[in-house]
């Protein structure tokens, strides 16, 4: 019987100031996330909730915590709503954002995760393939076409069947996103047999983040380092961006940058 994985998918936007342009911003877009065996959810789920007792063991219902990476760095900066959001105003201190990132890289180094993910520039994809605005590129359709191509590649060397569970947008764009993956998973793509799209990928489906599923809380951490890292900014400290990198799926031939997380162009 095959394995069966999941692929739980989030995204994330960051731009920088681009002379290039016009002097305009160039945002680079990421579509990324984690590979984790259906079988291994429960230790997962473990892990997460272990997270939340140690770092917030002064309340009394940590695991209703959904955990968001931008409540962290809105802290981080000041820009906290803290009314709204008063459990995240610890990580208004250094050390306990030390304390939060150290327990959540323990859970990628205890359990069998892999990350994968492509990240755009939006800007190189509207001046090398947009035609003078004659052939309007869509980021999601592109990104999407990336990272199933190689969540396919994945799938194949386990000899394995896997899922995707993607962030909750809002109805039209979850439409939108459900036709792209299904349009490839019954065509294929370059890199990706139709008939391999069709044996490996399973279905699309989408969760809120108030959910609390631990698989997508895991997720909303990796899209922004890679982003970040696409358009050559700085990532915030402290972080775990030395453990995102690691974890990357590499293929099978160390080749991590063609296999993980893929930029382009």
């Amino acid at each position: 019987m095959r394995e069966q994985y999941t692929l739980y998918l989030d995204e994330s936007e960051t731009h920088i100031f681009n002379p290039a342009i016009g002097g305009g911003e160039n945002y680079h877009f990421c579509m990324a996330g984690v590979i984790a065996k259906k079988d291994d959810s429960s230790r997962l789920e473990a892990g997460i909730r272990q997270l939340k007792n140690i770092v917030w063991s002064e309340l009394p219902n940590p695991q209703d915590i959904i955990l968001h990476q931008m409540r962290i760095l809105e802290a981080e900066k000041g820009r906290l709503d803290i009314k709204k959001y008063p459990e995240y105003s610890k990580f208004r201190k250094k050390e306990e954002r030390v304390r939060f990132y150290r327990e959540l890289k323990k859970i990628f180094v205890l359990n069998d995760i892999t990350i994968i993910g492509s990240s755009i520039s939006e800007a190189n994809l509207k001046y090398f393939y947009g035609g003078s605005g004659r052939n309007k590129q869509d980021q999601y359709l592109v990104a999407m076409q990336l990272l199933l191509e190689n969540y396919c590649h994945f799938l194949c060397t386990k000899d394995g069947i896997g899922n995707v569970i993607y962030e909750y947008r809002e109805l039209i764009g979850n439409e939108k996103l459900r036709d792209r993956y299904y349009h490839m998973k019954l065509m294929g793509s370059m890199y990706m047999a139709k008939a391999t799209a069709e044996t490996r990928l399973l279905g699309l489906d989408f969760a809120d983040k108030n959910d609390n599923i631990a698989g997508l809380q895991l997720a909303d951490f990796v899209p922004n380092p890679f982003a970040r890292d696409h358009a050559g900014l700085n990532q915030s400290r402290p972080n775990i961006w030395g453990t995102l990198r690691y974890f990357r799926y590499d293929g099978g031939i160390g080749q991590p940058d063609r296999f993980g997380v893929k930029y382009m162009p």
